[in-house]
């Protein structure tokens, strides 16, 4: 029996706490904006959206997927219509990936969704429980990463999106003495 309070207790909210992410924000974003877009077509598109033209090695890395993973992603987005892939003018071995008009309209709507399915949780909770959520999140995030090099594992990259004081920014700035580069 699980006691409240114990390891074994905490892994199993943690696992309810993702399932309700995935479920209630990510998924049902991707249900509304009905273009039966998988997750994993989803990130890929967002990872485009926030770092522009890209190549595939930024993708596989990016995503933390094989070469040959990211080249089957590229395709699937290229067949749908949501990329395109062009030579890139320097080095006509590499493929530069970019968004369409219908792949930013896409992911933008997405993006709107999943916010829109975050505050409509958020809203059901006190002020004061919205904040001390976000704050044991990062302290929870804080007390996961031990080095600069963690910090560089867990980082999303998120391109534009970049926010200086994320927690794992600072975490990555305490170790090293610099930010985390707009990656």
């Amino acid at each position: 029996m699980m006691e409240k309070g114990s390891p074994t207790y905490a892994g199993h909210v943690f696992d309810l706490f993702m399932s309700i992410i995935r479920e209630l924000v990510t998924m049902r974003a991707l249900r509304e904006v009905g273009q039966d877009i998988t997750p994993s077509l989803a990130e890929g598109l967002e990872f485009i959206f926030r770092h522009g033209i890209c190549s595939i090695r930024d993708i596989a890395e990016g995503l933390s997927i094989s070469y040959s993973a990211a080249s089957q992603l590229v395709d699937r987005l290229v067949a749908r219509g949501f990329v395109t892939r062009s030579e890139n003018q320097n080095d006509r071995r590499l493929s530069e990936i970019q968004l369409t008009p219908d792949g930013r309209e896409l992911i933008e709507k997405v993006r709107y969704h999943r916010i829109k399915n975050i505050t409509r949780i958020l809203q059901r909770m006190e002020a004061e429980s919205r904040s001390a959520l976000v704050e044991y999140i990062e302290r929870f995030i804080t007390a996961a990463i031990e080095d600069a090099q963690l910090a560089l594992e867990a980082c999303a990259h998120c391109g534009k999106d970049h926010v200086s004081e994320c927690v794992i920014n600072e975490l990555y700035k305490a170790a090293t003495g610099s930010q985390i580069a707009h990656t």
